[in-house]
C-alpha cells in the first residue's frame, strides 16, 4: 500500500497544472477535492495525462517493425528486454502513467455527483461522468492487453486480472480481480459512458459516444463476442462512416495524415519513453512492406524508402510519426465490422464492407472490387488488410496476435534477429503476458503473473 499511497499522492499534487483557474491554484489549494464541475472538466482536458502515454509494451514486442542491432543496443534495458520478449521484461513507467490516468478518472467520478454546476447543466454533469468512465475503462483495457492472460467469452477464467482501482481513496485495499471480472468492468463502464456522452466531443481528445462505441467494438472483437462487436461497429458507423480518401493526401509528405482528421473518434498515443517507434530507428517489417500492391496508395502514404533499401513508417494518425497512435478511428471499425461479418457467415456484407474501405485506399479507378470469395480466403484477406492498414496503431497488433494465435490457421511464430542472436516467441507462449512491475507487487502483496 505504501507504494500506491506515495504514487497517488504525487499524482494528485502533480496533475493540477494548467487548463482552468482551479488547475492554476496555489499548491495548498490543490490538496482539496475540486468542487466545481468546470474544474472536473479541466482535469479531464489535461491532454498530457489523459491522452498520452498509453501502454507501449505490446507495440514494442509486436511484429510490424524491426531494429538494427546497433540501434537496439542504444536503448534502455526495459524496452530492449521487451523487444526480445525477455521473460523478465517489465515497464514501471508504463504502469505508473496508466494508474495516474485511472486515479484522475476516479477523482472525477467520486466528486461529480456533488460538484457545483456554476452555470453548467445536468447534461454537462452527465458528460463529465461519461468521459471519466471512458478514460478509466479504456486504460483498463489497454493494461489488460499486456498484463492479463488472453481471455474470450466462454473461456475458463483466470485469477490474474487487473487490480481494479475504482475509488480515489488511496487507503482502499487492492487485490487482483479475475480476467473475466476485468472485462466485465471494462464493458460495463464503456456501456454506461456511451449512454452518458454526446455523439461527438468538441475535439477527439474528449471521449464521446462515438468513441465509446468504437472501444466497445474493439473489446468485443478481442474477447470473440462477434454479435456485440458487430452491434457496436454498426452503432459507430451510424454516427460517422466517413473515410479519408487517400487520393487527396500527399504521398510525398513525411507527415501525410493530419491529426484530428475525420476518421479519428478518440485521440491518444502510446508511451514514447523508448523512442523505438520513431522513423529514425524503426523499419517496417520487410514482408509487410512488400505486401502493398502497386496501386495501393498506402505504399506512398505509409512507407518511406530508406537508403538501406528498407522502409520507414510515416502514416500516423497522430500526425507526428514519433509514437504510435493509440486512439480509435473509423478505418479500424470498417475492418472490425468486415471480420465479424465474415466470422458470422455473412460473406456478402463482409465483402461490401471491405470494398467500401479499399476504394478510398487505391488510386482512383484502379481498385478491383472483391467478389465471390471463398469463406476461408475471405477471412484471411480481411486479416491481411488489418495488418496493412493498422500498423503502428498502439495496442492493436499485439491484441490481434494474442487472439489469432489460438487459431492454427493464423498462428504465427515471431522471430527477431540482432546480429548473430536469434529470439523467438511461439504462439500461446506465456510471455504474451508481461510481468507486473516488481516494485508494485512488493509494496502491495499482489501475485505476479506466472513464469
Amino acid at each position: 500500500m505504501k507504494y500506491l499511497q506515495l504514487l497517488y499522492s504525487v499524482m494528485f499534487l502533480g496533475l493540477f497544472s494548467g487548463c482552468t483557474a482551479f488547475l492554476d491554484a496555489k499548491p495548498e489549494d490543490t490538496l482539496a477535492t475540486p468542487t466545481k464541475l468546470q474544474d472536473l472538466q479541466g482535469m479531464l482536458d489535461y491532454e498530457s495525462s489523459l491522452n498520452m502515454n498509453y501502454p507501449s509494451s505490446g507495440d514494442i514486442a509486436a511484429d510490424y517493425f524491426f531494429l538494427t542491432s546497433e540501434d537496439w543496443q542504444g536503448f534502455e534495458v526495459d524496452p530492449r528486454n521487451t523487444y526480445t520478449w525477455d521473460a523478465d521484461a517489465q515497464n514501471l513507467l508504463e504502469w505508473t502513467y496508466a494508474h495516474r490516468r485511472i486515479f484522475q478518472s476516479n477523482v472525477v467520478l467520486d466528486a461529480v455527483d456533488a460538484a457545483e454546476l456554476n452555470g453548467r447543466s445536468e447534461s454537462d454533469r452527465r458528460d463529465v461522468r461519461g468521459q471519466a468512465l471512458f478514460f478509466r475503462a479504456f486504460t483498463f483495457f489497454q493494461l489488460a492487453q499486456v498484463y492479463c492472460p488472453y481471455y474470450h467469452v466462454g473461456m475458463e477464467d483466470s485469477p490474474y486480472g487487473l487490480p481494479l482501482k475504482l475509488s480515489s481513496d488511496i487507503n482502499e485495499p487492492l487485490f487482483r480481480s479475475t480476467v473475466q471480472q476485468t472485462y466485465q468492468r471494462i464493458i460495463a463502464d464503456l456501456e454506461l459512458a456511451a449512454d452518458l456522452l454526446p455523439e461527438k466531443g468538441l475535439l477527439p481528445v474528449r471521449p464521446s459516444r462515438l468513441a465509446a462505441y468504437g472501444a466497445l467494438a474493439r473489446v468485443s472483437l478481442v474477447i470473440e463476442d462477434y454479435d456485440n462487436a458487430l452491434k457496436y461497429a454498426d452503432a459507430y458507423l451510424e454516427i460517422n462512416d466517413e473515410l479519408l480518401d487517400y487520393n487527396t493526401l500527399d504521398g510525398r509528405s513525411t507527415m501525410p495524415i493530419a491529426v484530428f482528421n475525420k476518421e479519428v473518434a478518440f485521440h491518444a498515443v502510446t508511451l514514447g519513453n523508448s523512442s523505438m517507434h520513431e522513423p529514425t530507428y524503426a523499419f517496417v517489417d520487410s514482408l509487410l512492406a512488400k505486401s502493398y500492391e502497386e496501386n495501393d496508395l498506402r505504399r506512398s502514404i505509409f512507407l518511406l524508402k530508406d537508403p538501406s533499401g528498407y522502409f520507414r513508417f510515416k502514416g500516423s494518425y497522430d500526425g507526428t510519426n514519433n509514437v504510435p497512435f493509440a486512439g480509435l478511428a473509423t478505418d479500424e471499425v470498417y475492418l472490425l465490422r468486415a471480420e465479424t461479418l465474415a466470422r458470422l457467415g455473412r460473406n456478402a456484407e463482409a465483402t461490401e464492407t471491405m470494398n467500401t474501405l479499399l476504394r478510398f485506399r487505391y488510386k482512383t479507378g484502379q481498385f478491383i472490387p472483391w467478389q465471390n470469395i471463398d469463406s476461408e480466403v475471405l477471412l484471411a484477406k480481411i486479416l491481411e488488410e488489418r495488418q496493412k492498414e493498422l500498423l503502428f496503431r498502439g495496442g492493436i497488433r499485439w491484441s490481434d496476435l494474442r487472439r489469432l494465435n489460438r487459431d492454427p490457421r493464423f498462428a504465427k511464430k515471431l522471430i527477431r534477429r540482432l546480429g548473430a542472436q536469434l529470439f523467438e516467441l511461439e504462439p500461446l507462449d506465456i510471455r504474451y503476458t508481461f510481468l507486473l512491475p516488481w516494485t508494485v507487487l512488493e509494496m502491495n502483496g499482489l501475485p505476479q503473473n506466472p513464469r
